[in-house]
């Protein structure tokens, strides 16, 4: 899927989601996630983000590797694979790739820990 894409696509928030987080990173950018989860698997995904075009960048590439992934799956989304799928993200932005994955993170955990 091309970028543009995926940042349509995952951009946003869900109403009634089954599981949010919120993660302000040191840079001072916010990223939210929101999920839908069915019989284990992420049916629905959008992320929010408070900060520079990478940290949106790295939001829509999370949500995309999260999306119809069953939960065990969606947890092996990775800084370094966002970081590795966006190629040209400069030194100084790589904590971008970090906010987002740690805030898929929190928002699969506040889904596990409601069950």
């Amino acid at each position: 899927m091309p970028f543009d894409e995926a940042l349509k696509k995952y951009s946003g928030r869900l109403n009634d989601p089954d599981a949010s987080a919120s993660v302000t990173g040191a840079c001072g950018d916010t990223m939210e996630f929101y999920l839908n989860i069915a019989d284990g698997r992420v049916s629905g995904v959008r992320f929010h983000a408070d900060g520079c075009g990478f940290t949106s960048a790295c939001g829509a590439v999370a949500a995309f590797y999260a999306d119809g992934r069953p939960l065990e799956e969606a947890m092996f989304v990775s800084p370094g694979l966002i970081l590795r799928t966006l190629t040209n993200v400069p030194e100084d932005h790589r904590h971008c790739a970090i906010l987002a994955a740690t805030t898929l993170y929190k928002a699969m955990a506040d889904y596990l820990l409601k069950d």
